[in-house]
């Protein structure tokens, strides 16, 4: 039997009531922060933010997939301005295009997300320079990143412009932008080793961003691996489950974000400029626990090419929220492609002094909505913890972080059970998480576990015979004065109208019915109508709107709500949908669209071939031809492309490059509509023999199985619908 033994100190963990965060929207709400959380009218909220990169996506889309990013439970979406995008030449400006920020801005307030600003200066972001101008980043006539005088006059220049373009939409004006990031791994990725310096540096940048305009109540910096963070920013922190940016092609040993760790230094993050070892002492204790990068996906380099499952994040995230967590931040959570610069490309690379080698185009991070807007596996994963935070909250972010007293070695060790308790005094609710998955490594199943608490008046509450299998997240809770409370064993996901909903992720049970029956047995639930209990493939489809919990058909649909219409993105002609209605009833409602029989086709010609001196075949040129016919019902067309190769590249006739694709054995998906639909397109195929030149090593990491060769297999023009919701 494996024991999980939780002592409640007697005395409450104090936290600082005094940091300097204050803003005020036009309605008289009061944004503020303590030690422990964010506040909103004196209330605590967990907010669920998410990175979307308006310079990587067609402004004509920029509404829809905001809408996408909000069904998915965001509620701040997190942009970089990178400085290249906006003045490549000195003094010569853009703003227009997919480089509007005013515009999307404006669309994100419309859809009714807040925004978090990025403004740099340097963002890196696997951008060329990190996000500087060539014309800055080649003159050495001054000091970047620091106080030099001829730097920070060129930088207030950027800060001015920006704020003209965004002039008017702070949540002071009644706009959407919440907060502001400074710099980015400051002190870590790049500038002076002092910390005096950094310090004055960090201070600096926050002066001249007031001064341009920049007034939130919500000021950021990134605090991993020993990056500079200063009183007038809330620090924020990361962590991915992979390092697409280590200089090797190894899997990567356990990772520490699978356990649970207050305020984890994640310092593989940035390792490509200074690896960390969590021991800087820069992460401060005494402010919030938030986060700004907890990987959504993971980026691809030409020497790895890692894919993370949906419970590799779902895991991480669990073991963030159980750590204390109180900001989900995901990066990326919607991926897109590079735009085109006007004097040289846009991505990161080794040839221009980049630590690695990036796709010249794509920039989709596998992420929860991929670069052509598609959901991924982890979408739904994520989303419905999303859902929770929206109903539970307020209450968890008042819940200070207790771990048992016996806690895993490191994150080698798979045998220890992996938990955290979060308590919240006032409301007594405590939150039981457990984690059983590591990736890449398998956790031992702890079948029969007893867990005692020890309240602070020295009573204990004792539960036992819980199993918590191999390869599964739980959270449970339970309430610490309520004598009676027993430990429901089911993953609440949210609260509508008087009745709870619960998920449960793992029982021996063969059907839907009997996992759902076997689980109200184990929580002693008769007939109750204030309890319902979801599968966990059905709380990965459901979307929670005021008037009902729905739940879709299908994983990759997705319900938006659009100037109170409601409206289903599906691949899929006909589905019914099941709503949970806030008065206790349920409904079904069926969408379809008749459409026509006729379906679009595409056809392949081989067109040409490159050999290397050794007569090897180093890629493949292809012509791609599209017969239309039947697209009159679709919303959205997609060529999904599967070829063996080590990466491939899409062009329009006349040889522009649109997009390519480091091969990581998923599906590549073009976005047919973001290139007018075209009759024509050449796609090239790198040979697995011939992968992109890399100064670390002439290998390539492989998550999933991806064959050698160097051909396109197949070609097929999927729909997508758009139904409206009766």
């Amino acid at each position: 039997m494996d024991q999980i033994n939780f002592i409640i100190p007697k005395e409450a963990k104090t936290f600082r009531t005094d940091l300097p965060f204050y803003g005020e929207d036009l309605s008289g709400n009061q944004y503020t922060a303590d030690g422990m959380s964010l506040l909103r009218n004196g209330r605590r909220f967990i907010p669920v933010m998410g990175e979307f990169h308006f310079s990587r996506f067609e402004p004509q889309f920029w509404r829809e997939e905001i809408l996408k990013m909000k069904a998915g439970g965001i509620d701040i979406v997190a942009t970089y301005m990178f400085w290249i995008y906006h003045e490549e030449q000195q003094d010569e400006w853009d703003f227009s295009g997919c480089r509007d920020v005013r515009k999307f801005v404006e669309i994100c307030g419309e859809c009714g997300v807040k925004v978090w600003l990025r403004i740099g200066p340097w963002s890196h972001g696997e951008c060329r320079n990190g996000g500087f101008p060539d014309w800055l980043q080649y003159d050495s006539s001054f000091e970047k990143r620091t106080n030099d005088p001829k730097y920070l006059d060129l930088v207030r220049s950027w800060f001015e412009r920006v704020f003209e373009q965004v002039q008017g939409l702070f949540i002071k004006d009644g706009g959407p932008i919440l907060g502001v990031q400074l710099e980015n791994e400051y002190g870590h990725c790049g500038g002076p080793q002092d910390r005096e310096e950094q310090a004055a540096h960090m201070k600096k940048l926050y002066e001249m961003a007031r001064e341009a305009g920049f007034i939130v109540p919500y000021y950021t910096a990134t605090a991993w691996g020993g990056a500079c963070t200063i009183d007038e920013t809330l620090q924020v922190l990361s962590g991915y489950v992979d390092a697409p940016w280590e200089s090797n092609a190894d899997p990567l040993p356990p990772k520490d974000n699978f356990r649970f760790i207050p305020y984890l230094d994640d310092g593989d993050v940035g390792s490509d400029f200074e690896k960390g070892d969590g021991t800087n002492g820069t992460i401060r204790a005494d402010f919030p626990y938030l986060t700004a990068e907890l990987g959504g996906g993971l980026q691809v380099t030409s020497h790895r090419r890692p894919v993370a499952s949906s419970k590799d994040n779902e895991a991480a995230i669990l073991c963030a929220l159980g750590s204390g967590a109180n900001l989900l931040g995901y990066y990326m959570y919607h991926g897109g492609i590079n735009p085109d610069g006007k004097y040289s490309t846009l991505n990161e690379a080794q040839d221009i002094g980049g630590h690695t080698n990036t796709p010249k185009k794509s920039y989709d991070f596998d992420a929860c909505l991929n670069e052509a807007g598609k959901p991924q596996e982890s979408f739904g994963g994520l989303k419905k913890y999303a859902i929770f935070l929206h109903s539970f909250g307020e209450d968890l972010a008042g819940a200070e972080t207790i771990l048992p007293l016996v806690t895993s070695k490191n994150a080698a060790d798979c045998e220890t059970v992996r938990a955290s308790l979060r308590v919240n005094r006032k409301s007594g609710n405590a939150y039981l998480f457990v984690n059983g998955h590591q990736r890449l490594y398998e956790l031992c199943d702890h079948p029969d576990t007893e867990i005692t608490v020890a309240l602070p008046d020295g009573s204990v509450l004792w539960y036992e015979h819980l199993s918590f299998e191999a390869g599964k997240c739980y959270l449970y809770h339970f309430n610490i004065y309520n004598e009676t409370s027993r430990l429901f064993q089911a993953n609440p996901l949210c609260v509508l109208g008087d009745r709870s909903f619960y998920w449960i992720d793992g029982t021996s049970e063969s059907t839907t019915a009997a996992a759902v029956d076997f689980a109200r047995r184990k929580n002693r639930l008769s007939f109750d109508p204030r309890i319902e209990i979801l599968t966990e493939s059905s709380a990965n489809r459901a979307f929670l709107y005021p008037d009902g919990l729905y739940i879709t058909q299908y994983d990759d649909s997705i319900l938006i709500e659009d100037n109170g219409v409601k409206k289903l993105i599906t691949s899929h002609r006909k589905e019914t949908l099941t709503v949970f209605l806030p008065d206790g009833g349920v409904d079904q409602k069926t969408v379809f669209e008749t459409g026509t029989e006729a379906e679009p086709t595409a056809e392949v010609l081989k067109v040409s071939e490159f050999r290397d001196q050794e007569e090897q075949i180093a890629y493949c040129d292809y012509c791609i031809k599209m017969d239309y016919t039947g697209i009159e019902d679709a919303h959205r067309i997609f060529l999904q492309v599967n070829y063996l190769g080590d990466r491939a590249e899409v062009y329009n006739p006349d040889g522009k490059l649109l997009d390519d694709w480091f091969t990581t054995g998923k599906p590549w998906r073009i976005l047919l509509d973001r290139f007018g639909r075209p009759e024509e397109l050449r796609i090239r195929i790198y040979d697995s023999g011939h992968p992109m030149i890399c100064k670390f090593t002439d290998q390539v990491y492989y998550d999933l199985h991806a064959k050698s060769g160097c051909k396109i297999q197949s070609v097929k023009i999927e729909k997508e619908f758009l139904y409206q919701v009766q």
